[in-house]
């Protein structure tokens, strides 16, 4: 079995929470089961200068963020016998913080946005995809959205994982347009839409 891990932290390459423990321990643990586990997280500034410097650098690209698009890099490194991608765009990911920035709805999206687009040059095409909390919340509404049809995609299964429920990703409604570029047909309480704002974790439960 193939799985894509993806998550906003990992130790031992950056940490706020305890989804960084799972997303440092469980890979492994997979990993030693036999299964062919990758992870993939954002290029966050926290990471050491050590750890950046030994990455791999494997893709530069563009990713579309509504009705603009914004440069994508993909790194690897492998600890442990687990493969390991950071999505570059130091725009969005080269600051003091991890969260709490007001385009923290643009700065996910894309994220998540970048996972699945960037699938081929990573020329790994899993059996399953754990999202996990709201930052990766988008992963599998835009699976479902933008990669439909495409045969590379089609058999990929999603495993949605909340770490804690608390933080749900809710922005105001214009990152529809303005920002993840999805129609409006899909802001409805069958979808996306949580008391006229935007909830990515909704999204990746729905």
């Amino acid at each position: 079995m193939k799985v894509l891990y993806v998550a906003s932290e990992a130790v031992p390459f950056v940490k706020t929470g305890g989804l960084a423990d799972v997303a440092g321990s469980l890979p492994r643990a997979l990993k030693e089961a036999g299964v062919d586990v990758r992870v993939i997280l954002p290029k966050f500034s926290q990471i050491s200068e050590e750890t950046r410097n030994a990455m791999e650098h494997i893709y530069d690209g563009t990713i579309p963020v509504s009705w603009r698009t914004k440069f994508v890099g993909i790194d690897k490194y492998e600890l442990d016998g687990v493969i390991y991608y950071f999505v570059d765009n130091e725009e969005y990911y080269y600051r003091d913080g991890v969260y709490g920035y007001d385009d923290d709805a643009e700065r996910f999206s894309f994220f998540c946005r970048a996972v699945l687009n960037c699938l081929p040059a990573i020329d790994f095409f899993p059996d399953v995809i754990n999202a996990n909390d709201w930052h990766a919340g988008l992963v599998p509404v835009l699976l479902k959205l933008e990669h439909n049809g495409d045969e590379r995609y089609d058999k990929i299964k999603t495993l949605y994982t909340i770490h804690n429920l608390k933080y749900q990703g809710v922005f105001p409604k214009d990152v529809m347009s303005d920002v993840i570029g999805l129609d409006w047909r899909f802001f409805n309480n069958g979808d996306l839409e949580f008391y006229d704002a935007v909830n990515y974790m909704k999204g990746g439960i729905v």
